[in-house]
């Protein structure tokens, strides 16, 4: 806290004398944001909820910026000595000042001193970034430079340590992160290009983690009988561990190509077992697009590529992440498909995505007077295929060892994940009605994915909504999900009903019901009762009712979610 409270005296000192001289007015812009997100909890033995100690919780932050001509300063204030309990699971608790930082930037350099979010290209050797929903702040407290000597040419460096929760001794930190970034824009470069329909840009980056070998690691495995244990001595760790990426995205009128290739050097570390294996990502994605049709394909493959700042962290937090795997299958939002999202494998995963959307024209006898919008995706992704080496099968131990051998674009025994979707989206003729259909089949591997016993899901998702607007500030939404399935808790019925006065009310009542579930004291209603008022930048909710245990996933990175029941309140507002 000592390093804090200096940043923000320097940090108001520098304030205070570039005020005069610089800014759009003599004292500058300050803004920001607040939210506030609690609960009061209940206990229901019916759902798997625990009673707690604390019963009511809550997720507090206060952001706050300056801004005067070309600097920014801005400071974040965050309260998780008491948070949500699915927070507290994940490690995420405590309080005090998490983000810090001084910027400058004008037409050829930008210059930040202090906590910062950055991205490289996809992602696959640089995401620091945050994602409030799923606590993660991987945010780097260091600099960062980013340079535009000439129009389509960008270079960004960057050094830092990463945010660990609420570990403030930086100091004591014996990690740390720094990188490097280039991007050619040659449609920005050479106007002439752009004129003609083409765009082309191709980038590179290198990032590499230091870490400390200072101890022998001493591997147990208590959960393999007669497995003796094993040593990795300090002086075979390596410390510095380089990654490296190039890209290219090429476009041409409807056409348009992305690619990235991401290589880790041997890194040992928790999540693969400590072998010293090199990494790779690949994804590759094309599409076409013109009038009423759009088509999209991809390729990913991703192998060993876990990569964090400290080598013990688990693969089962987010925490300490220092890249990102995309997720390339399609995202929903529907209620009941939401509990088996596929998450993205780092370390091992193999996949195609393919979407095709076309819209029946308006004016026809089937399309209507605004036409019918039809999508039809499909996703399959597998593990990767593993040939242990000679070392690990002598030893029927991959640990210490370089582990496997894996043919690029070979697929793995285990399937994964798999989705077959069809959806339709039509407004109807008086422009007041609108109607959404969908279909989803899915296979879900449960035993990988999310460490049950279970053998495969199987699921078919029927969706219906529809929606009604009564005029210009009143509409009504009714939404019906039908999931029917033998495997897990079985098949599921979800309803819901959502009335809004715009631009301030929103209520809504919903329910999932686990009809299908072989263990009748388990046939239950998770319940959700809410209502919101939003006016100006503010917005209030509350809500009542009961949460599923299970996981959360946006973008392809999940946590677990507990089960919960109790009343909620939420409070965003930024000015």
């Amino acid at each position: 806290m000592k390093f804090q409270s200096r940043f923000l005296i320097l940090a108001m000192v520098v304030l205070i004398a570039s005020g005069p001289l610089f800014g759009q007015s003599k004292w500058g812009h300050i803004s920001g944001d607040f939210g506030f997100n609690g609960m009061y909890y209940i206990p229901d033995s019916t759902i798997g909820a625990k009673e707690v100690k604390e019963k009511v919780r809550a997720n507090t932050w206060l952001n706050l910026n300056y801004t005067n001509g070309g600097f920014t300063a801005g400071v974040r204030y965050e309260f998780y000595s008491y948070p949500l309990i699915d927070f507290e699971d994940i490690g995420y608790k405590g309080q005090g000042l998490t983000n810090y930082f001084l910027d400058y930037k004008n037409d050829f350099i930008q210059v930040t001193a202090g906590t910062f979010y950055e991205q490289f290209g996809n992602g696959f050797t640089l995401r620091a970034y945050e994602d409030r929903q799923l606590g993660i702040d991987n945010s780097l407290l260091g600099a960062r430079i980013k340079v535009t000597p000439y129009k389509g040419i960008t270079i960004k460096g960057v050094w830092g340590i990463e945010r660990k929760n609420f570990d403030f001794e930086y100091t004591k930190r014996k990690d740390y992160v720094r990188g490097l970034d280039a991007e050619l824009s040659f449609g920005d470069m050479l106007p002439k290009l752009s004129e003609k329909g083409f765009t082309l840009a191709v980038g590179g980056s290198f990032v590499s983690k230091f870490e400390k070998s200072e101890k022998d690691m001493f591997i147990s495995y208590p959960d393999i009988p007669n497995m003796p244990d094993n040593i990795l001595y300090a002086d075979k760790i390596p410390q510095n561990i380089a990654t490296w990426a190039a890209r290219i995205n090429f476009g041409y009128k409807g056409f348009r190509l992305e690619s990235e290739f991401a290589h880790k050097n041997n890194d040992p570390n928790n999540t693969n077992g400590y072998i010293y294996k090199t990494g790779n990502s690949f994804l590759v994605t094309a599409s076409y697009s013109m009038k009423g049709f759009g088509v999209e394909a991809s390729f990913i493959r991703s192998d060993n590529m876990d990569f964090r700042s400290q080598r013990d962290i688990s693969a089962s937090t987010p925490l300490l992440g220092i890249n990102y795997i995309p997720a390339v299958n399609r995202q929903y939002t529907y209620a009941l498909l939401g509990n088996y999202t596929y998450a993205s494998q780092p370390n091992g995963q193999i996949g195609v995505q393919a979407q095709v959307n076309y819209k029946i024209p308006k004016g026809t006898k089937l399309g209507g007077k605004y036409g019918i919008d039809i999508t039809v995706n499909y996703a399959r992704f597998h593990d990767v295929e593993q040939q242990m080496v000679p070392d690990a099968l002598e030893l029927n131990n991959m640990t210490g060892t370089d582990g496997y051998t894996s043919r690029f674009f070979k697929f793995g025994e285990n399937l994964l994940y798999q989705d077959f979707g069809i959806d339709f989206s039509h407004r109807f003729n008086n422009k007041s009605w609108k109607l959404d259909l969908a279909y989803n089949f899915i296979t879900y591997n449960l035993t990988i994915l999310q460490g049950h016993a279970s053998p495969l899901f199987r699921g078919h998702n029927v969706m219906g909504k529809v929606t009604y607007k009564i005029n210009n500030k009143h509409a009504l939404k009714l939404e019906i999900d039908h999931l029917y399935a033998k495997e897990d808790d079985g098949s599921w019925l979800y309803g819901l009903l959502e009335y809004s006065i715009a631009p301030h009310w929103f209520i809504s009542v919903a329910d999932q019901w686990n009809y299908g579930n072989e263990d009748k004291m388990h046939r239950t209603h998770y319940y959700n009762i809410a209502a919101a008022y939003v006016i100006k930048t503010t917005r209030i909710s509350l809500n009542f009712g009961k949460t599923k245990e299970g996981i959360l996933c946006i973008g392809g990175v999940c946590r677990s979610v507990p089960a919960s029941y109790g009343v909620g309140l939420s409070v965003t507002t930024s000015f």
